[in-house]
């Protein structure tokens, strides 16, 4: 079973449209037994009516709600509970093109503990503004020097991991909004897990933007900082 799942909030202008692409995709080229969770993370808009019509219409797609604990939160929530054999997160803007999901299953299937999106892994195609390639590669370097972290690509929102990364490396995360999935990557590679990046397609969705910038290169630094000083 794969369990894919897209963390959510506020997304009732897009999420019946690409969940819908994400369904049909799934429907078409993933061979595994598979279902979408929608992981809301205390939408106030219309999210949450939009995600339980899809449910009703269609068995394999879930929803799930936490409270506004942040990205995070609603991923690891999801993922923890659903049983599964393969577990999946992408943004629910999909960035990313859904034309490397079955590489990505198929990384865990053939023995990797996490498979990862990067956008700097030979022949990705990306579109994304000046500031988030600085930001990403400021990120990589200070990544690689202070953890000799392997990933090139850490904030990719577009990750599998296993059941043993579930059971033995989400209970450890701390940080619960922006950058757990990069401490998620850190606390692998630390236990010897195997990890593998692939080649992605990457469009930057230009859309009116909810979050502070400032806020998630805080939270990145903060935590950071936090997990090097341990």
């Amino acid at each position: 079973m794969v369990t894919i799942v897209l963390p959510v909030y506020n997304e009732e202008a897009i999420l019946k449209e690409n969940t819908l692409k994400v369904f049909d995709f799934c429907k078409k080229n993933i061979k595994e037994n598979w279902h979408i969770v929608i992981s809301d993370n205390g939408s106030t808009d219309d999210t949450p009516n939009i995600a339980r019509q899809l449910t009703g219409i269609f068995q394999q797609i879930k929803y799930y709600r936490t409270q506004n604990h942040g990205k995070g939160y609603a991923v690891i929530e999801a993922w923890q509970n659903y049983t599964s054999d393969i577990y999946v997160f992408m943004d629910a803007d999909l960035s990313t093109n859904l034309k490397s999901l079955p590489e990505l299953i198929e990384r865990i299937k053939n023995g990797c503990d996490v498979a990862i999106g990067s956008r700097f892994a030979h022949n990705s195609q990306v579109s994304r503004s000046l500031k988030r390639k600085i930001f990403s590669l400021s990120l990589r370097i200070i990544l690689k020097i202070l953890f000799k972290l392997k990933a090139k690509d850490a904030p990719c929102g577009f990750k599998a991991i296993n059941q043993a990364v579930v059971d033995r490396i989400l209970p450890r995360i701390q940080n619960k909004t922006w950058f757990f999935d990069t401490e998620m990557l850190i606390l692998s590679q630390r236990a010897g897990f195997k990890i593998n990046e692939i080649p992605v397609i990457w469009q930057e969705m230009y859309r009116p933007s909810r979050i502070n910038s400032f806020d998630v290169i805080k939270d990145y630094l903060k935590n950071i900082y936090r997990i090097y000083k341990n």
